[in-house]
């Protein structure tokens, strides 16, 4: 099984949606809400975000590499034995 992260922000309806896929198709993932961190724990994981996301917009899926925003497409390419296509890869949030 893949691993996936999401970086993901509390207030984010774009993130909302992204986890709402990863459920929907049963996807065991590790959720990661920066805003909702400790300053210093946000420090380090906007840190971590940076090395895959270098915008650290938000949501950032990493999938055993990186998927930035809900791109359904890509997401099910690499979670799901059929792709789909819903969302578009610009859609993200930004940042704190």
């Amino acid at each position: 099984m893949k691993r996936v992260t999401l970086f993901s922000l509390s207030t984010c309806p774009v993130c909302k949606r992204v986890k709402k896929f990863l459920d929907d198709h049963a996807i065991a993932y590790t959720e990661i809400e920066v805003d909702t961190l400790e300053s210093g724990e946000q420090w380090v994981m906007t840190k971590e975000l940076r090395k895959h996301n270098p915008q650290t917009s938000y949501p950032t899926v990493v999938i055993e590499e990186v998927i930035k925003g809900y791109d359904t497409a890509a997401l099910s390419a690499k979670l799901l034995e059929e792709p789909g296509t819903v969302g578009r890869p610009d859609e993200h949030c930004e940042g704190l």
